[in-house]
């Protein structure tokens, strides 16, 4: 394919992935305003955090992590060079595997929640209510591994077949169910924060019934198949250990900062959280859909041996992930005190929580930039059957969060927590970018930095100018409402005309993708 096709291909998938992905994250942050309102920053809310944490970092271990990085490279090569039954074949057998392992997983973690609690927050065992509280909201939640797991798994199987809508509506769900717990449920529970618990139970169970409801519109055969000793299911699971450890290791970065929150004065755990959240808007919607879009493309190319092809897949995707990604970060820095009040403070978030979230969203934002190009990178990697890179890259940036976590934490709190994780954001990136052009010679080329120069030129302009905004707004005391608004509508402007009058490519194929749109 063409290098222009190939793109194309990229901008199409990411439109798809990112349109659906931003109304996950608009009602991802209605539903975090939800627990906000009703619940605020507590003991109730940090036991939630903790005990939702848990489930979530195996379902990014077992299906949108370590089981696609392992499976897809080998089920893209399948089908390209393979008849439908082997393929059929490796899927049902690795659906299979998958499906004994987090119902057993999900069954062990009800058995031992507080074995899991006290692990990922020992700071509650000073604090027996919050304590027991984690333990309980961890039985609930446990079971929501196992329905989670496969839906992303099924998923990345629409991917690889050309159905990329599926994967990016089914979290949607979820943050429907969160919200009608939060505001409809709460009253029959006490305390409340059990309303949130059952939301997610019933979100698990709908979001898993969506991706059947699509794998059997896409005439995929489903159920279960034991041929262990296939080729290809080998290849799977041996690529699946190093695969495994690596994302175990990020999410090791995730836990380890609820650790250390939890010896923090109550509420710091919610705080990170709620950093966290506005801090993953821009990445959900552009950065982790552009990891799902450019996956399955780089894993065609991989199986052509077609490595000049995806050096150019890889440049354009950085290219596209700069130019949205540094105006996103510029806004977020400028607006976190007015986009914590307009989000989060109502009800009994008070103006106090406001600014410890605006803290520690400040912090987090300075390694967006890296994170987001973690999700070009990475998949590189994963699709020439290569996991043990950003495994080695992960362990180095865990010892790196490790160390300066703690040093950090003992002069600023919480804030240097976020600090510290986007310091080793920034080393995973340039480790992973140093290592991919020593093994392939892939690396950032000449367009890459002309549109990177033109894409700052572009973004310090628009900060200038919304930071008048926010100044003047801020002079005649305006409300977090309009700073907010007028100075999104008015930076995006600003950025889309800059951009076009420095000849950034990006901008036209924005407009394009654009128009094709309407």
């Amino acid at each position: 394919m063409p290098s222009q096709l190939k793109n194309h291909e990229i901008v199409r998938n990411l439109s798809v992935v990112s349109f659906f992905t931003l109304i996950s994250r608009i009602l991802g942050l209605l539903r975090d305003v939800c627990i906000a309102y009703f619940f605020g920053a507590g003991m109730a809310t940090d036991a939630f955090f903790v005990a939702f944490r848990i489930p979530n970092l195996f379902r990014r271990l077992f299906g949108e992590g370590g089981i696609s990085a392992s499976f897809i490279p080998v089920y893209s090569d399948n089908l390209a060079k393979k008849s439908n039954a082997d393929s059929e074949d490796l899927f049902k057998t690795v659906f299979t595997a998958l499906f004994f392992i987090l119902f057993f997983l999900s069954l062990a973690g009800f058995l031992f929640s507080f074995f899991f609690v006290a692990v990922t927050a020992p700071g509650f065992l000073n604090k027996p209510l919050e304590l027991r509280l984690a333990v309980l909201l961890t039985k609930i939640m446990f079971p929501y591994i196992f329905m989670i797991g496969l839906a992303a798994f099924l998923s990345g199987v629409l991917n690889v077949h050309g159905s990329y809508a599926p994967g990016a509506i089914y979290p949607i769900i979820l943050n429907v169910l969160f919200i009608i717990s939060a505001v409809f449920l709460r009253p029959f529970f006490h305390p409340g924060i059990f309303a949130l618990a059952v939301g997610v139970m019933l979100g698990g169970g709908l979001q898993l019934l969506s991706q059947i409801y699509y794998i059997k519109k896409k005439k995929i055969s489903l159920g279960f198949k034991f041929n262990f000793r296939n080729s290809d299911v080998k290849s799977v699971f041996k690529l699946l250990t190093p695969s495994l450890i690596g994302m175990a290791v990020i999410q090791l970065n995730l836990v380890f900062d609820t650790l250390l929150a939890s010896f923090l004065p109550a509420g710091s755990i919610s705080f990170l959280y709620y950093g966290d959240r506005l801090y993953q808007f821009p990445l959900g919607v552009f950065a982790i859909a552009m990891q799902t879009a450019i996956f399955p493309t780089l894993s065609a190319s991989f199986a052509k041996n077609d490595v000049r092809e995806v050096d150019g897949a890889f440049n354009f995707a950085s290219s596209l992930m700069f130019f949205i990604i540094i105006p996103s970060s510029v806004g977020l820095i400028l607006l976190k005190g007015s986009l914590v009040k307009l989000i989060y403070m109502h009800g009994i978030f008070n103006a106090a929580d406001a600014q410890k979230t605006a803290g520690v969203l400040l912090f987090f934002t300075a390694g967006l930039w890296a994170s987001a190009l973690l999700k070009t990178v990475v998949p590189v990697f994963y699709s020439m059957k290569d996991t043990k890179t950003p495994v080695n890259a992960a362990i180095i940036s865990l010892i790196i969060n490790i160390i300066f976590a703690v040093l950090l934490m003992r002069f600023m709190g919480v804030y240097g927590l976020a600090l510290a994780s986007s310091i080793s954001l920034i080393f995973n990136y340039l480790f992973l970018l140093r290592k991919l052009h020593l093994k392939k010679g892939i690396g950032l080329g000449a367009d890459f930095f002309k549109s990177f120069a033109k894409t700052l030129t572009a973004s310090f302009i628009m900060g200038l100018i919304v930071e008048f905004l926010i100044v003047a707004f801020g002079r005649l005391n305006y409300g977090p409402l309009a700073v907010v608004s007028a100075s999104l509508a008015t930076g995006v402007i600003a950025y889309i005309f800059v951009s076009f009058a420095l000849k950034n490519d990006f901008a036209n194929i924005l407009k394009s993708v654009i128009m094709k749109k309407l």
